[in-house]
């Protein structure tokens, strides 16, 4: 864990020196009881990087839901300009997960790590630095929490809007 939030560390203070970047948030994830905060960077002359905060939380069934997660796309932009555009990459995230049976007698609580890799496409629009962002991917999730059956394919879609400087 130590060495993932490093990584993400020098990546964020290595993209203090970038050009373009932008920070956006997909506030239509609410709805389905999912949060996620991105970060993007010019990486080079036609790529960015973009890193997320994931949150997680919702009910099935008699359980509880709760995840906190780090994610990160590397984006290779057709337009030559990283960060507006096309954008296409490959995708990996973290979640932590912890699920409480809402029982209540003797309810128990299961933790563990999901692993998703995958890919996703999207396009951003600059209008006078407020960025909107669609995009879709999937993502094939290893991981198992005792006592829920999780893990597999998911798709992957949102509209993220925000700031881009």
């Amino acid at each position: 864990m130590k060495k993932i939030v490093f990584l993400f560390l020098l990546l964020f203070s290595a993209s203090t020196f970038a050009q373009s970047k932008a920070i956006t948030v997909n506030p239509i994830g609410l709805f389905w009881g999912a949060l996620n905060v991105q970060y993007e960077f010019r990486y080079d002359v036609d790529n960015s990087i973009a890193l997320r905060a994931n949150f997680v939380g919702y009910d099935i069934g008699s359980f509880s839901n709760s995840a906190f997660g780090l994610g990160g796309t590397l984006r290779w932009y057709h337009s030559r300009k990283p960060v507006v555009g096309l954008w296409y990459g490959p995708s990996a995230d973290i979640l932590f997960w912890t699920a409480k049976e809402k029982s209540l007698i003797a309810p128990d609580t299961f933790t563990s790590s999901f692993l998703g890799l995958g890919g996703d496409i999207g396009y951003k629009w600059n209008f006078n630095q407020f960025a909107v962002e669609i995009y879709g991917g999937l993502r094939y999730y290893f991981g198992e929490i005792t006592g829920l059956s999780f893990g597999g394919a998911s798709l992957i879609a949102g509209l993220n809007l925000g700031y881009i400087w």
